[in-house]
């Protein structure tokens, strides 16, 4: 797999296309859009990613818990990613 590069010089949004995702060798998120947001302290870590197409935060909402985190913006893809995985194993 290919690794996924999000600049965290700017230190705000990203949007990750389908198109990067199936470059990164992951077509099982091929149909997600991904935001990377950095948030600023003092939250413990620096960045959170969540999916554009599901993820809505209400309290109430099964994808509430999907959220990745990461001291860069491509540790919280990938550890979203990872959530996403894990939630998709369980369904099955």
């Amino acid at each position: 797999m290919s690794s996924i590069t999000v600049s965290d010089s700017e230190r705000t949004d990203a949007r990750i296309s389908a198109e990067t995702i199936l470059r990164c060798g992951l077509p099982q998120h091929a149909e997600r859009e991904f935001s990377v947001t950095f948030d600023y302290p003092p939250i413990p870590v620096d960045w959170s990613a969540c999916d554009l197409n599901t993820y809505d935060g209400a309290p109430d909402s099964a994808t509430r818990n999907q959220v990745g985190r990461g001291r860069t913006a491509e540790a919280a893809l990938l550890d979203l990613l990872d959530i996403l995985d894990d939630d998709a194993a369980g369904a099955a």
